[in-house]
């Protein structure tokens, strides 16, 4: 995915030392979740973010110059109880995720957000795994790509059956069934 970076992005970029975030938007059914990296609330592109620190986990986000699907895996840890029935009960599968990335600069006053966080992945929410070892409690996503879209098979005909499916007034393939053993002589 090609990338334009602002000139305050360059600018960062070309510092000995970079301080990077992350910052996570999961738009479940029930509501929006947005999480990042650092510590406190944040607004970015006009929404606030919770700051969750290192209780967040983001895999290795891949890319390549082929069309195919690359997918990365998301953690939580120390899930609050409160988020634990929504997580269970909501029916996630398909929500869109995105994942930003950003700069922040330090100055006397702290820590702030260089303007300008860019998309690294934007993808669908697959399947969700919760772990819990007595002490602490780890929730996995899976998130794939929306490519995965294409290597799924269509089970869809082109008759009039399946038409109705979709459109039951439709009657434009009523004559599809006639055409299957119908010779058809052309030219003469």
């Amino acid at each position: 995915m090609t990338r334009t970076l602002t000139t305050n992005v360059s600018n960062i970029l070309a510092q000995d030392e970079v301080l990077a975030f992350f910052a996570v938007n999961i738009e479940f059914p029930s509501g929006t979740l947005r999480m990042w990296t650092g510590l406190g609330e944040e607004t970015i592109d006009s929404e606030t973010y919770t700051g969750l620190g290192n209780l967040i986990g983001i895999s290795k986000v891949e890319e390549s110059e082929e069309l195919k699907a690359t997918g990365l895996e998301l953690s939580l840890s120390g899930v609050p109880s409160s988020l634990i029935g929504t997580i269970l009960t909501d029916s996630y599968q398909g929500s869109p995720v995105t994942v930003l990335m950003g700069f922040l600069t330090e100055s006397a006053t702290g820590v702030s957000i260089v303007a300008d966080p860019f998309t690294v992945y934007k993808g669908q929410a697959d399947t969700m795994n919760i772990n819990e070892d007595g002490d602490n409690l780890v929730v996995s996503m899976k998130v794939e790509n929306r490519i995965i879209a294409l290597e799924e098979r269509r089970n869809r005909r082109y008759t009039e059956e399946d038409q109705k499916i979709s459109h039951s007034t439709d009657d434009s393939l009523r004559f599809v069934a006639g055409l299957n053993n119908k010779e058809i002589s052309w030219g003469r």
